[in-house]
């Protein structure tokens, strides 16, 4: 409960330290960027739109996939998996100064995945779709007027089945996994 209070009065004070913070008016407020871990898992290109000057609304997408085979003992086994990923975020981006500043955001990427499978004479397959939920704080260099962007940053996937330790997951219990995200693009 104590750590709960402590956030609530970061974020108090983040919000009222913020006119004082904030950097020049923004006129580059559209950007692509790609981006490695994050939200999209492995990887995602990604488009973002700055309203306000101080907040964004971004979304991303991504695909993996992966098939492979196998012959032991006069059977050939094979299989072939896919995975596509859309993350939606909405970022704060108010605590700047001048092309440096704090990026703070959350959402929830929504995750498709199939697979299938062969092994002699057995065959099978499956699909679903999952949505986790992410929070992100990281920081991010972005011109105002345009140009040349970075970030880096940590954020927290929220979900079922989500652990760090293989022994702890558990499909039917709500989990905490820590990823790193880094990104290169352009805001115009």
């Amino acid at each position: 409960m104590n750590s709960i209070r402590t956030a609530a009065a970061v974020l108090v004070l983040a919000a009222a330290a913020t006119p004082a913070l904030a950097g020049d008016e923004r006129s580059a407020t559209n950007s692509i960027f790609l981006e490695g871990g994050g939200p999209g898992l492995a990887y995602s290109l990604n488009y973002e739109r700055i309203f306000e000057n101080d907040f964004g609304l971004r979304v991303g997408f991504s695909y993996l996939s992966a098939s492979g085979s196998a012959s032991a003992g006069g059977t050939t086994a094979s299989g072939s998996i896919s995975l596509w990923a859309v993350p939606v975020l909405a970022n704060y981006v108010g605590l700047s100064s001048g092309n440096h500043g704090l990026e703070l955001g959350g959402g929830a990427t929504v995750i498709g995945f199939s697979g299938a499978g062969t092994a002699g004479i057995l065959a099978g397959s499956g699909s679903g779709t999952a949505v986790l939920g992410t929070a992100i704080v990281g920081y991010r260099r972005q011109p105002p007027g345009g140009g040349f962007q970075f970030r880096i940053g940590v954020e927290a996937l929220v979900g079922k089945g989500l652990s760090l330790s293989e022994s702890n997951r558990d499909p039917d219990r709500i989990g905490v996994l820590p990823w790193m995200y880094l990104s290169l693009g352009f805001s115009i």
